[in-house]
């Protein structure tokens, strides 16, 4: 019989994956057949929709680099057109691979914009407004979103805190950006700091075993 190892249920039939967290399975199929629905028709819908969004934002980019092409004065302002639908779809696509956890989906949202926005910062003139304020903020409000998150769906420890732990490793090192002079509104990063300690500190006084374990399954120790 298949069976979730992340659940830790048995499964009859044939399914693909496990209908609760949608986990790939492990074990042999009883052959009972499936007794889970299949969704086809949602996931139809669900790719047109999303054929018609690309073929959108293609049509749009192309429409900018024609008029930027007729009216070149204004330098190559489809160039950021062009960035921004990118930057938008590779959001989009780390947010559909990663959906059936939404408390690593908040984890990799936090680090992907991060990232993204420090690129924009970078390569419009390096004003620094990803480092001072997007960083920071992100940080901070994954840790309270990873919070609620498991609260509202009821999440045992194990399935978060892994990603809650990370994601106060990354607010913790914000404060080699303030130690270093690296961000000039102190401000928001001394919040994400001070959020980072109080809530690793709840982790390793209330939940160190439980961490460690989780530790040690994910790096095979």
């Amino acid at each position: 019989m298949l069976r979730c190892d992340h659940c830790g249920i048995d499964l009859p039939g044939n399914p693909v994956r496990c209908p609760l967290c949608q986990s790939t399975l492990s074990g042999t199929p009883d052959g009972s057949g499936n007794r889970f629905p299949i969704l086809n028709g949602f996931l139809k819908v669900s790719r047109k929709l999303l054929t018609l969004i690309a073929f959108g934002t293609i049509c749009a980019a192309a429409i900018c680099v024609t008029i930027n092409l007729i009216l070149p004065a204004g330098g190559w302002w489809s160039l950021f057109v062009i960035a921004g639908f990118s930057s938008l779809w590779i959001d989009f696509a780390i947010l559909i691979q990663k959906r059936n956890n939404l408390t690593k989906n908040v984890l990799w949202q936090a680090v992907l914009i991060s990232f993204l926005a420090y690129l924009w910062d970078r390569f419009t003139g390096s004003y620094g407004w990803s480092l001072d304020y997007v960083f920071p903020i992100l940080c901070t409000f994954a840790m309270l979103a990873i919070t609620f998150i498991a609260r509202i769906q009821e999440l045992d420890i194990q399935d978060y805190i892994l990603f809650l732990f990370l994601d106060c490793l990354l607010g913790i090192a914000i404060s080699a950006l303030i130690l270093t002079g690296t961000v000039r509104v102190i401000i928001p990063s001394a919040i994400c700091f001070g959020v980072s300690v109080i809530f690793l500190s709840a982790l390793l006084l209330f939940e160190r075993k439980t961490l460690w374990a989780e530790i040690q399954r994910r790096l095979h120790l």
